[in-house]
């Protein structure tokens, strides 16, 4: 008999404004694509997902583009951060804005990092951010994974959120082996 253990994972959703966050993250949550855009500036959302056969419960805290100080919210275990596939500005903006604002928080917290809007991709024949860019982007800052995803066309969502689940786990397991190794001195 296999018992499933329940446990939790606080995610936080951090990019710049239009790039589809809050699509992404309702998709996840709900099963629901919402084509108008409503403005947020706090939102939290709980899903679950089986990983490994253990039920995480995952709270999902969607943060607006213009947010600055993630030092005044609570830090969660993960970081997803987003943008958009057709915007190269915001793919800057991971590099020059998001990532400094948590490494400023000084703790090794797992990164995800997501390209979102990839059905808006297909309509440009030149501009977007190519797959091979957000990869070698993810390399560069050394993120846990990068995944490319459609809120619309629901290609991607589920994964992103396994990804950020088995980086909770290795992270986790790291900070185990790390306290282990110090008690075993």
């Amino acid at each position: 008999m296999v018992v499933a253990m329940q446990k939790s994972m606080q995610c936080m959703v951090v990019g710049d404004g239009f790039v589809g966050k809050s699509c992404m993250v309702q998709k996840m949550a709900s099963g629901q694509f919402h084509k108008e855009y409503i403005a947020t500036l706090k939102d939290h959302y709980n899903t679950s997902l089986f990983i490994n056969g253990d039920r995480y419960d995952i709270n999902i805290t969607d943060i607006a583009g213009e947010h600055e100080d993630l030092s005044s919210l609570k830090i969660p275990d993960i970081f997803i951060v987003c943008f958009s596939l057709v915007d190269r500005d915001s793919l800057d903006s991971v590099e020059d804005f998001w990532i400094p604002r948590i490494e400023a928080l000084g703790k090794s917290i797992p990164i995800i990092l997501v390209g979102t809007q990839m059905d808006l991709r297909k309509s440009l024949k030149k501009g977007h951010v190519k797959t091979e860019q957000g990869q070698k982007l993810a390399k560069k800052l050394g993120v846990d994974y990068y995944v490319e995803c459609s809120a619309k066309e629901n290609h991607g969502i589920l994964e992103i959120f396994q990804k950020a689940l088995l980086a909770k786990v290795r992270s986790d397991k790291r900070k185990l082996n790390l306290i282990k190794r110090m008690l075993n001195r």
